[in-house]
C-alpha cells in the first residue's frame, strides 16, 4: 500500500513518487539514437504497489511494468534493483540526480464514494461542506482540506480505518491521494468502493524519470519513448492494471 508518512513538497513530490529512477549512461561509440547498453533503474524495493520485492527476490509493481516496457521501446535490456530510500535522497542532494523526462504520470486529491452511490454522486470540491467527509491524519488529502475551511473532516489514522466507515455509511465520502485510491479500491475493497476521479486542488503533482543533467540524448530518448507510451494506450494499460480506473496518464 501506498505509504502516507512521507510527507514531500511539490517540488520533490516530482521526483520521489512512484519510484526515482537512477539511470546510469553508457555513452557508445559514435552517435547512436539510445546512448545506453543497458537501462539501469534504481527503485525503493519496499514501495508497494509501486516497486516491491516478492519472496523469490523478484521485484514487481507498476514501475516495473513501467520500465520493462520503456527497455523494451529503447531496445535495450533492463536491470532493475533495490534502492533503499536513504540511498535516493542523497542522490538528490548532490545534484546526481537534476534532470527529467517529461511527466509520464500524475496524481490528484480525489473523492471515493461507495460502489452502489448512485452514479450522478460524485462529490467535488463545492459539495464536501455538506457530507460527511473523512481523511487520513498527516497526509496531503488532509492538507488540501485544510484549505476548504467550510469542511470540518472526521480524522482517521489508517486507510482501512476510513473506509470501513464509508462502506458502513458512517461517512459519506473518502478525501484522499488518487493512486492510493486506485490501488486500494481495486485490489482491497474491488465492487464495494469507486473513484471519482474529481480534482479538489486544481494542482496534480507530476511523476518524471530523473536522469543526471548532461544525459540530454538519453532523457530524448526517453521521452520519445513515454510520448509513444502514451499514444499507443500501453502506459495507460500498466496503470489500469495497478489503479483501476483512476486517471493518471498526462495528455500528450
Amino acid at each position: 500500500m501506498v505509504s502516507h508518512s512521507r510527507m514531500i513538497s511539490t517540488a520533490a513530490w516530482f521526483v520521489a513518487f512512484l519510484t526515482v529512477m537512477l539511470l546510469v549512461a553508457q555513452t557508445l561509440p559514435g552517435t547512436a539514437a539510445v546512448p545506453i547498453k543497458v537501462l539501469r533503474v534504481g527503485a525503493d524495493p519496499d514501495y508497494r504497489p509501486t516497486s516491491w520485492t516478492e519472496k523469490s527476490g523478484k521485484m514487481v509493481g507498476s514501475d516495473v511494468d513501467f520500465a520493462t516496457v520503456l527497455a523494451s521501446r529503447l531496445g535495450v535490456p533492463l536491470h532493475y534493483e533495490g534502492v533503499a530510500w536513504d540511498g535516493i535522497i542523497p542522490a538528490l542532494l548532490a545534484r546526481k540526480i537534476d534532470a527529467f523526462s517529461r511527466p509520464h504520470t500524475f496524481q490528484t486529491i480525489t473523492t471515493v464514494v461507495r460502489a452502489n452511490s448512485p452514479s450522478n454522486f460524485n462529490p467535488a470540491k463545492n459539495d464536501l461542506s455538506r457530507l460527511k467527509v473523512g481523511v487520513m491524519v498527516s497526509t496531503s488529502a488532509a492538507q488540501a482540506l485544510e484549505d476548504i475551511p467550510s469542511v470540518k473532516p472526521i480524522t482517521y489514522n489508517t486507510v482501512a480505518d476510513e473506509y470501513n466507515d464509508l462502506i458502513l455509511g458512517r461517512i459519506d465520502v473518502v478525501v484522499i491521494e488518487s493512486v492510493n485510491a486506485g490501488y486500494t479500491t481495486t485490489t482491497i475493497y474491488p465492487g464495494k468502493l469507486r473513484v471519482t476521479n474529481k480534482d479538489l486542488t486544481g494542482k496534480p503533482s507530476y511523476t518524471g524519470v530523473a536522469l543526471r543533467k548532461e544525459d540530454t540524448q538519453l532523457r530524448e530518448a526517453i521521452d520519445a519513448a513515454i510520448n509513444a507510451m502514451i499514444k499507443d494506450g500501453s502506459l495507460n494499460r500498466i496503470y489500469k492494471k495497478w489503479y483501476g480506473d483512476v486517471s493518471m496518464v498526462p495528455s500528450q
